[in-house]
């Protein structure tokens, strides 16, 4: 196997992994507006949610333009 072929590999397994790591957040988040309210809920996940985009958005900067 290519070493191009296993970074698509690991590229496709990062993705499930982020994938399901959201599937196992949200569940936490509904449980926190049952304790907390839901508009406190929905700021918190609305903040958790820019945070993770402007950490996506520097790491997609820092890569190289040539493994795109």
């Amino acid at each position: 196997m290519g070493e191009s072929a296993l970074q698509d590999r690991l590229a496709r397994i990062e993705r499930r992994q982020r994938i399901l790591l959201v599937l196992l957040v949200v569940p936490y988040f509904v449980g926190l507006g049952e304790v907390l309210d839901y508009w406190v809920a929905g700021v918190l996940g609305a903040a958790c949610a820019l945070v993770v985009l402007v950490v996506g958005v520097r790491r997609r900067r820092r890569t190289p333009a040539a493994g795109r």
